[in-house]
């Protein structure tokens, strides 16, 4: 007679941040605030003739994590970094605040087949910082933020 299987509900597949992320990201009407940027997950060297003439956002994804046995298996928490890069500074912060609402609005929209984004556990706005990256457009404006997502990987 052979073992039975038991099925631990807490072995489950990593959530795809990257591409959940892309997914949502994606999905955000950039054309009803007349932004048309370039979306990114890391800098390459065609990012900085990119910003001769668009704005860009590059975003990198932590490794997702499960934060406690006490929640569901399919519960993960992932950090999202997040760069937007542009030449007006005026239009980058509007960026970055259209961006930063949109990302609220995430928790409350439908689920993908990824996964679905259920809580910003810290959303905060974005920063100011420096563009050591970008070494010939000596006019760029850089703004940053950090955000830690909690998202359910699909079942």
């Amino acid at each position: 007679m052979s073992e039975p299987v038991i099925h631990d509900l807490a072995v489950r597949d990593q959530l795809d941040a990257m591409g959940l992320t892309r997914l949502y990201l994606d999905n955000i009407q950039w054309k009803t605030r007349d932004f048309n940027p370039v979306i990114q997950p890391e800098v390459t060297p065609v990012t900085d003739s990119l910003l001769l003439t668009r704005d860009v956002i590059l975003y990198h994804c932590g490794p997702p994590t499960q934060p406690d046995w006490n929640l569901k298996a399919w519960i993960w928490r992932y950090t999202l970094h997040l760069t937007v890069l542009g030449r007006d500074p005026e239009r980058v912060f509007r960026l970055c605040a259209y961006l930063n609402r949109c990302i609220a609005m995430w928790p409350h929209l439908p689920g993908t087949d990824l996964g679905k984004i259920g809580r910003l556990v810290d959303n905060p706005g974005f920063e100011s910082g420096s563009t050591g990256d970008m070494t010939s457009s000596k006019s760029v404006v850089a703004w940053h933020s950090t955000k830690l997502i909690q998202a359910a990987s699909p079942r």
